[in-house]
């Protein structure tokens, strides 16, 4: 069951760090003579600081529109799709984008954040030492995961490992993609050294552990195929004992659930109007919608899911209508049989209000790591029968797949390599993984262009450039600072 004591204190540490920081293009400029000279000084201030961490995570997932955005670019979302996530699936964003502008805006809000815990963290008076290193673990690995995803969105971005002024950061010259995942690398790598594998009360469920900073690294290992280093990595996690796949696919996905051992880090969220609802279960429903699972209707927002998609799964796999819904009745009582939409979120307990779900939003399940795991087995040499079959049987059998795959059906390296692709796009549907995982497929330009001339598209009315595996750097940062040799866009935006 879900623990709120963390959201309590994540409300009073948002309280205390919007007083205390100050805003530049980047959220950079220094901390305001409060924060520096009455805060961040004894345990509680950096329990405190810490835990604002996740209210920044929040806001990345929910008020950038994260999820709607990314899970929209690549083949799960149809160019129906409105607002900035429509521009994403159709390959329209640029350097204007709002969103992708809010996304880059928030992640540096959390490299702030940490960079001003760790600017301070050993000086600071601690009753506990065991809680220095967490809070600094901590620290490392919301930075770590910033710069993560900034390195995947947008490719090198400027690199801080210390709060600077807003003056300062026009002169940060902007790193390339590579040294912006070695950064992130070296954070995770702290963060695995200072994090507990498991916290040591009940108030700290969901909080990131030594094994989430594994999972996070290990991901972002193979985003660039560095499948050697990623193995040790998702060994460690599987060895460890803590974590086992849910017995049933739904309860990966229902608050009820939520922080079980499926969950290695979750997005966390808790009802009763405290301002921590999940708003992302209703907007991804549409606005007309009647239903008992959406009894206040939806929200124009929301994404419609590709009959590439739904169509795409094989008869008798459970995660289809768990996923997805094919059709709906309006209020007006009028039926649509066409329009596809996410219900993935939202089997839960109902809110009183429209937008205060109390469902945990995955960011890494243990489904994953296994998936991972076998991914890497059979890139280091394919094996019939092996190890990564296993895996990925269980993961089927898991959905009503009974029927196990054997050589037979994947006789080769790039026939199992297809499968675990295919795989994780059934499995992980709305999880915002798709994207990541065309690009790092190598084929995004193949797989993106035969879709988007499908009917459900428009036919040939959007296509995607080879330079779109990643975005636009937003606009207003080279408004803000105009020296090409410091900041510049990317290719073809």
């Amino acid at each position: 069951m879900k623990n709120k004591n963390i959201f309590i204190v994540m409300l009073l540490s948002t309280f205390i760090l919007t007083v205390t920081s100050c805003k530049s293009n980047l959220d950079l400029s220094p901390v305001s003579s409060y924060n520096a000279a009455s805060f961040y000084k004894t345990q509680s201030d950096f329990q405190l600081a810490a835990n604002g961490l996740y209210s920044e995570l929040q806001n990345l997932y929910f008020y950038s529109d994260y999820p709607n955005c990314i899970e929209s670019r690549g083949d799960n979302v149809n160019t129906q799709t409105q607002y900035d996530a429509g521009l994403f699936c159709q390959f329209l964003d640029n350097a204007t984008t709002t969103s992708l502008a809010e996304m880059w805006q928030y992640c540096f809000q959390l490299i702030d954040r940490s960079n001003a815990i760790l600017a301070k963290i050993d000086a600071g008076t601690f009753t506990t030492e065991a809680y220095r290193s967490y809070y600094k673990g901590e620290a490392y690995f919301m930075r770590g995961f910033a710069y993560f995803y900034l390195g995947q969105m947008c490719g090198g971005v400027p690199l801080l490992n210390k709060q600077v002024s807003a003056s300062d950061i026009l002169s940060i010259k902007r790193s390339t993609q590579n040294e912006t995942f070695a950064f992130a690398a070296s954070d995770f790598t702290q963060a695995i050294s200072l994090l507990p594998p498991v916290w040591p009360t009940s108030a700290e469920l969901g909080k990131a552990t030594k094994y989430a900073a594994e999972g996070i690294l290990a991901r972002m290992d193979l985003f660039q195929k560095k499948y050697s280093d990623a193995k040790p990595l998702l060994a460690d996690i599987i060895s460890s004992g803590n974590y086992v796949m849910a017995t049933n696919y739904s309860d990966c996905f229902v608050d009820k659930f939520d922080n079980s051992p499926e969950q290695i880090f979750q997005i966390q969220y808790t009802s009763g109007n405290v301002g921590q609802g999940d708003k992302l279960p209703v907007i991804w429903a549409p606005q007309p919608i009647k239903s008992a699972m959406f009894p206040q209707g939806g929200s124009s927002q929301f994404l419609h899911v590709s009959n590439d998609l739904y169509n795409s799964y094989t008869a008798g796999d459970i995660r289809r209508n768990f996923n997805i819904q094919n059709g709906y009745t309006n209020m007006s009582g009028v039926v649509d049989n066409v329009t596809k939409f996410y219900i993935k979120y939202a089997h839960g307990t109902i809110p009183s209000t429209i937008d205060d779900y109390a469902v945990n939003l995955p960011v890494l399940r243990y489904t994953d790591v296994k998936l991972m795991y076998a991914e890497i087995l059979n890139e280091e040499g394919y094996s019939a029968g092996g190890d990564a079959f296993t895996i990925l049987n269980t993961v089927r059998n898991r959905a009503g797949l009974t029927t196990a795959l054997t050589s037979v059906d994947l006789p080769d390296q790039t026939s199992f390599r297809n499968a675990i692709f295919n795989e994780r796009r059934w499995e992980f549907a709305g999880e915002f993984l798709r994207w990541w995982d065309i690009v790092r497929s190598g084929n995004a330009m193949t797989i993106m262009n035969n879709y988007l001339q499908l009917p459900e598209n428009g036919t040939s009315l959007y296509k995607m450039l080879a330079t779109q595996t990643i975005f636009a750097i937003p606009q207003y940062e080279l408004q803000i600072n105009p020296n090409t040799n410091i900041i510049w866009q990317n290719p073809g935006y």
